[in-house]
């Protein structure tokens, strides 16, 4: 018993003692496929299954996302993982003659590793012939340029353009993250191409917010294939999708030094730019009546046009617009008005119909005050605020403009006093003021501002009366322009397709500091622009509108085509540079 409980000593103990298993070099490669049943590009198919062999122990990543069966059937297959097999189920009948694609991209990975395997497919079948013809392409963000990834890309034997709304795709590919997508295995014909980040699965362009792209050039798969012959006495080149080579005595069999064979697929360059139609339906979303004086409008989106207001129970009152013509502010002046309850407008704005056309509609929209429920407090006081802090160093190309918290008739040199100083001796200047266009209580101040001047605004206590005959306080604010060597300048020789474009210099936040448009050839020069990095972008405005406007497919209306300029541009104080840009498609 003595010597088994030793020898039992011992062997834990030369278990425990035991250096660590030493791993070998981490595992990099993928999977690979050691045979199929059937086998890759079978004739013929007409099984229910088929099952992909490799050589180690494999996951499914993501596979019902990234699998792609072209052409699609009603009811996608079954995709299961066992061991090292991945078994293809179909539950739906295949058609007949017919060549299939089973496009898995990356979605088959070893176990233990997670290596996929990129771009995997397997093909077969139904008929005699594997078609073989293949296009490739890109998909593009119309806005951002930037590569849209997952997106449906589409092909309809069926050219009209209610096919991609009706119809399910013959052939589909599938971008991947650099936007990039092939489609194989296409039998010879023409073909719709469209493009679709499909909102809810069923292959349709059914949902508005569908994002969308297409051509309207019809699409044709070619193949050629191109041989070289080198020797030593010529090279032959030949492109033809049936190419033979003989070679005569006027090329002795010896000389032959290298021939290359190679088989082009066309077109592989295909560049979509994706959209989202703006078919949003206009409304009013928000009326609200916070102030008894106040009425405020807001719509659902960006206007088509400019609303305008009758009044039914006043007639008045000063409009108040924004930019973006989605928001409008009634001052109503009359006191007789703003103590009622209720106010009643007639209001006219701009729709679209499902046709994508513009038209007018007319309805009353009510503002109701009730004193009771009001949190608000009714402002004692005219409030002004400027586009400038205090003591701020600026541009010397700025717009000074107030802002006031009422409407503000009238704006003159008599009631504000604007000073400039080299050094600490101020002098009144005289600027333009101009009434904003869109808003009564917005005043702009215009003048040829110096470099390196100090400048001050004061205004006095109850010298600025609004249309409620409140007064503001008494304000002073000061800035600074920057001196003439801050600025930086650049030139702009710009060529390329002819076309009115227009060009914005934008910041690498976004935001826009320069815009000029033109026709091409354009040279275009600016002085005064702040030191920093920038980029420039332009849009084809083929409607002249200053907007950059999406696509409406039912109209064969593309987006607007966007234009990056391809370097950063480093502006620097008190420098000048040149910058040459070719517009290309």
């Amino acid at each position: 018993m003595f010597f088994v409980v030793c020898a039992f000593i011992a062997l834990m103990y030369s278990c425990a003692s035991q250096s660590a298993i030493q791993g070998g070099p981490k595992d990099e490669k993928p999977p690979t496929l050691l045979n199929s049943k059937p086998i890759n590009k079978s004739l013929n198919f007409n099984e229910k299954k088929i099952a992909l062999n490799f050589d180690e122990f494999l996951q499914l990543k993501s596979v019902q996302q990234k699998f792609v069966m072209s052409p699609p059937i009603k009811e996608n297959p079954q995709i299961i993982n066992k061991g090292k097999s991945v078994i293809i189920s179909f539950k739906d009948s295949l058609l007949p003659n017919t060549t299939y694609n089973l496009n898995f991209s990356d979605a088959i990975a070893d176990l233990n590793e997670g290596n996929s395997i990129n771009d995997f497919h397997f093909c077969f079948s139904t008929g005699s012939v594997i078609d073989s013809l293949m296009i490739s392409g890109k998909v593009l963000n119309a806005i951002t340029l930037k590569p849209e990834k997952n997106m449906f890309v589409m092909l309809y034997t069926d050219t009209l353009d209610s096919t991609p709304i009706k119809q399910v795709p013959y052939y589909i590919g599938k971008t991947n993250d650099n936007g990039d997508f092939k489609i194989e295995n296409i039998k010879k014909g023409r073909y719709k191409i469209f493009a679709l980040q499909d909102g809810n699965s069923n292959m349709l362009f059914d949902l508005p917010s569908e994002i969308i792209a297409f051509s309207d050039t019809i699409i044709v798969p070619t193949v050629t294939t191109k041989i070289n012959v080198n020797d030593s006495i010529t090279k032959i080149n030949v492109n033809d999708s049936t190419t033979i080579i003989d070679v005569n005595d006027s090329i002795k069999n010896d000389s032959i030094k290298e021939i290359l064979k190679k088989i082009i697929y066309k077109p592989d360059s295909i560049n979509l730019f994706a959209f989202e139609e703006d078919r949003a339906k206009q409304f009013v979303k928000k009326v609200s009546r916070s102030y008894k004086n106040k009425c405020m409008l807001q719509f659902n989106r960006k206007g088509f046009g400019n609303a305008t207001v009758d009044g039914i129970t006043t007639k008045n009152f000063l409009t108040e617009k924004n930019k973006t013509l989605d928001s409008l502010t009634l001052w109503l002046i009359d006191s007789l008005d703003y103590l009622k309850d209720t106010i009643t407008f007639q209001l006219k704005y701009f729709k679209k119909d499902s046709l994508n056309k513009i038209f007018e509609v007319t309805e009353p929209v009510s503002f109701v005050y009730n004193v009771n429920a009001q949190k608000v407090q009714q402002p004692s006081k005219l409030n002004v605020i400027t586009n400038f802090t205090n003591k701020q160093v600026v541009n010397s190309n700025i717009d000074i403009i107030l802002r006031f918290s009422n409407p503000v008739l009238n704006l003159t040199n008599n009631d504000i006093i604007v000073e400039e100083a080299k050094d600490s001796v101020y002098s009144v200047i005289l600027p333009d003021i101009t009434h904003d266009s869109l808003s009564p209580c917005i005043f702009h101040l215009s003048y040829l501002w110096k470099d390196e001047m100090n400048y001050r605004i004061k205004i006095e206590k109850n010298k600025i009366h609004d249309i409620y005959n409140l007064t503001c306080d008494s304000l002073v604010k000061s800035f600074k322009t920057y001196s003439a060597d801050n600025y930086s300048a650049v030139s702009f020789s710009i060529t390329g397709k002819e076309n009115f474009y227009v060009f914005q210099i934008v910041d690498l936040i976004g935001n826009v500091v320069q815009t000029f448009n033109g026709n091409l050839p354009l040279i275009k020069k600016f002085t005064q622009l702040n030191p920093g990095k920038f980029r420039l972008k332009a849009f084809s405005d083929n409607n002249k509108n200053g907007e950059c406007d999406t696509g409406f497919y039912l109209e064969h209306k593309l987006p607007e085509k966007i234009y990056l300029y391809p370097e950063e541009i480093n502006l620097r104080s008190n420098w000048e540079i040149d910058i040459k840009w070719e517009i290309k498609d």
